[in-house]
């Protein structure tokens, strides 16, 4: 795994615009590791956000729909 893998990248949040890394490349370390959105979440997601979230937004997102 090369150096940058493990420094991810650094992102605004487009739902509340909290910074976050994300390790996109990593999943195992990633900070959306282990949530299990439901299929209403992901349909939401696709519709309304072209990128990341961070863990609080998908969180919340997962639990409203």
């Amino acid at each position: 795994m090369n150096e940058f893998m493990n420094q991810g990248i650094n992102k605004k949040c487009p739902r509340c615009g909290a910074p976050f890394v994300c390790h996109h490349e990593n999943p195992a370390i990633c900070q959306c590791a282990g949530i299990h959105l439901t299929e209403n979440a992901r349909a939401y997601l696709r519709t309304h956000y072209r990128d990341c979230l961070c863990r609080k937004c998908l969180e919340e997102v997962n639990n409203f729909s």
